[in-house]
Order: C-alpha cells, then sequence, then structure tokens
C-alpha cells in the first residue's frame, strides 16, 4: 500500500511539473466524459419528456378491435357491461366516434373536431377539467346536448373562457344542432402543439355519443373498436384480458377476430427509439474519449524519452521492471482519473444549462458518473501500458547511455 502512495505521489509531482502539458493532455479526456455524461443527461432527459408528452396527448387507454372480415359481430353495450363487471378497476370502456366539422359560437364559426362517447372518454386525454365539470353518465344516457372544450378553444369562440351554460351549434354533414357549454379542459400540452402549428385552427369539441347519433343520424348500437381506459402502470395488462374476455363472450376463441393494443405499446415504442438514439451518440462521444487515450499514449511516450536516464538509474541500483511498469502506469491513470473528474463537472454543469434551455428535466444517473470515472481510469491504464512497458524494458546501460 505504501509503494502505491509512492507512485500516486510521483505521478502528481510529475503533472505538477509539466503543469501546461499535463493540462493540454487531459483536454481530450476532458472533453470526452463531459460528452458523454452531458448525452447520457440529455437521453434520460428526452425520454422522459416525450413519454410525458405522448401521455399527456393520448391518456390511459388502450382499444380493442373486432375483425369484422372474420366475424359478423359487434360490440354492443353488454360488452361495456361485461367489462365493467369483469374489470371492476378499469374506469370503464366506450365507443368513440370522431368527425369534422364546423362549430359556430358568437366569436364566428371555426373548423372543428368532434368527438363522442360515454362519460369516460373525459380519461382519454391528460388535461384535466378546469371549469365545470365532465358530462355524466345520466347525461349520456338520457341523450343532452352538452359539450366539453378547451380552454383556448372558448376563448376563440366566445372571447372568454367564462361560457359555462352558453351554447354553440354544431354543423356536421349538413346537419346543425346546439349543444350547452358544462365543461372547459385546460389547453394541451406543448408537444401537440408543436405538432399542430402548421395545421388550420380546429377546435376540439367533446359530447356524449348518444346525442350526437341521434343529431348526426349514426348507429350506436354497435361498434367495430372500444376504448379501455384504466391506469397507466394495468394498462397492458387490462387491454390483455379484455381481449379474453370479449372472444370467449363473442364465442370467437381460435378466430383471432379480435385484437388490442394501448398507448403503453407506443410509449414503450418510442422509449425504445430514443433509446438507440441515445445510444448512437454516446459512441460518438466515446470516439473523443478513444483520441483523448491516443493522445495520454503520446504523451507518456513522451515522458518515457525524456527520463530515460533516470530509468536507467532506478533499474541500475535494483528498481523492479514490475515497479517502473507500475510508476508509468499510476501517472497514466491519474491523469486521466484526473481529465475524467474535470470532465463529470464539466458535463454536469452542460447538461443543468442545456436541459433549462430546452426546457427537458435533468436526469444523470449516478453509475453513469462512477462508470465514466472508471471508464477514465480504463482508458489511462490501457494507453499507458505501452509506455509503461517500454520503460520497465530498457536495459539499464542503454539507459544511462542517453
Amino acid at each position: 500500500m505504501s509503494k502505491l502512495g509512492e507512485y500516486i505521489k510521483s505521478a502528481i509531482k510529475q503533472m505538477k511539473h509539466n503543469g501546461y502539458r499535463t493540462l493540454m493532455t487531459m483536454l481530450g479526456i476532458v472533453i470526452g466524459i463531459a460528452a458523454v455524461i452531458a448525452v447520457v443527461a440529455l437521453g434520460n432527459g428526452m425520454k422522459q419528456y416525450v413519454k410525458d408528452q405522448i401521455n399527456g396527448i393520448y391518456g390511459n387507454y388502450g382499444v380493442i378491435s373486432i375483425d369484422t372480415s372474420k366475424t359478423t359481430d359487434f360490440f354492443t353495450q353488454d360488452d361495456i357491461s361485461l367489462l365493467k363487471e369483469e374489470l371492476p378497476d378499469i374506469k370503464g370502456a366506450s365507443p368513440d366516434y370522431y368527425v369534422g366539422g364546423k362549430v359556430k359560437g358568437p366569436r364566428g364559426t371555426f373548423l372543428a373536431s368532434v368527438e363522442s362517447g360515454t362519460e369516460v372518454i373525459e380519461y382519454q386525454y391528460s388535461n384535466k377539467i378546469i371549469k365545470g365539470s365532465y358530462f355524466t353518465q345520466q347525461q349520456v344516457e338520457s341523450a343532452q346536448r352538452v359539450c366539453v372544450m378547451l380552454q383556448n378553444d372558448a376563448k376563440k369562440l366566445f372571447g372568454t373562457d367564462e361560457c359555462l351554460g352558453k351554447e354553440i351549434e354544431l354543423l356536421i354533414d349538413g346537419k346543425s344542432a346546439n349543444y350547452t357549454v358544462v365543461g372547459i379542459r385546460d389547453n394541451t400540452n406543448e408537444m401537440y402543439d408543436f405538432f399542430t402549428q402548421d395545421m388550420d385552427y380546429s377546435a376540439t369539441i367533446e359530447v356524449p355519443y348518444t346525442s350526437f347519433a341521434s343529431d348526426y343520424g349514426y348507429d350506436i348500437g354497435k361498434w367495430s373498436q372500444l376504448y379501455l381506459f384504466t391506469d397507466q402502470d394495468v394498462l397492458q395488462q387490462r387491454c390483455d384480458e379484455a381481449q379474453v374476455i370479449l372472444t370467449n363472450a363473442h364465442g370467437l376463441r381460435g378466430a383471432n377476430a379480435i385484437s388490442s393494443y394501448s398507448m403503453a405499446d407506443m410509449s414503450d415504442s418510442i422509449d425504445t427509439i430514443m433509446s438507440k438514439a441515445s445510444t448512437f451518440l454516446i459512441l460518438v462521444a466515446f470516439i473523443s474519449l478513444l483520441v483523448g487515450g491516443i493522445g495520454i499514449m503520446n504523451i507518456m511516450l513522451v515522458s518515457v524519452t525524456e527520463r530515460t536516464r533516470e530509468i536507467g538509474i532506478r533499474k541500475s541500483i535494483g528498481a523492479r521492471t514490475g515497479a517502473i511498469t507500475m510508476q508509468f502506469l499510476s501517472e497514466a491513470a491519474i491523469l486521466t482519473l484526473s481529465g475524467g473528474v474535470l470532465g463529470i463537472i464539466l458535463g454536469i454543469v452542460l447538461a443543468r444549462v442545456m436541459c433549462k434551455m430546452i426546457n427537458m428535466p435533468l436526469f444523470i444517473p449516478p453509475t453513469a458518473i462512477v462508470g465514466a470515472a472508471l471508464f477514465s481510469i480504463m482508458v489511462g491504464l490501457v494507453f499507458g501500458l505501452y509506455p509503461a512497458r517500454k520503460a520497465a524494458k530498457m536495459k539499464p546501460i542503454d539507459a544511462l547511455r542517453v
């Protein structure tokens, strides 16, 4: 242990003796480690940001579909009741009609996306009701003409979001009907706004499927799709269970006619894509570490050349080959470790600044910091091995002639 301490002291002494050269040599390691830390932080932050935004757009739901080319069956209200009975922890299930039309308010007539279903389509999007309330099961069953809209849409149609109890006119397929505003949703998130920024303005209106079907002539007795709503952590499991329940209920076992997918699948797919992108960027960052490692090897070779006579004297008085090797390996390891620590600090600072600039969460796993420090030492050992072995194998008589 005392010998190791001597090696470390010798390494620090050499680094101080050649301060400017030491800093220039460490620069490649510093940049490489900083790049790795920053990329890991940005990759993790981006994955979490995209996942949160996707969940914010789509909410917590899955889709159960029946292939009408394989069966004459459709989903009915009985299937919704069955799912509620068999899966009591779900928020509910609903058909989903989504059509384009126009909406007319006091401030003018605009394009509109009209979505209808049961009261549980409230959970299709994560933006909450901020004024009033969502339409209820009783309002759905009695086919009341009520609606919910986004805060921005309320301001566009009425000039204010204080519009509960006021009416709008929905025009779809040449037919029109008046609906009373009972709830205002919070606005959509940044990602949704980004994807729709170049599109023509269109209001988003949500209504009960019963009144919608009655007013615009849609069949509400049978559906080819049902939307299932529950918490994200059990969503995939409940979708799989619902698929089995409905397959058995319709006597379609073996027909492969009923399928399901959840928005958790989309989140997982995006997470996989982002992970691969992050891995690629990390590999690119590691290239700069390799360049820095080559710089370490070159400077250690120069050091061996400069200290040839010192090596010769040490070997002539009995220094062993292993001791010489350890001395130069220690210098290389300390050099790269110092660069690694500086790189970690710089990387954290850069990550904080960049994440703050683009409004993303900052997450740097401890494993990334420990891994970066260990990798920097490994770079020093790998690229310092050749110069160390070259120094250790010198013959004393040849070294003293220099």
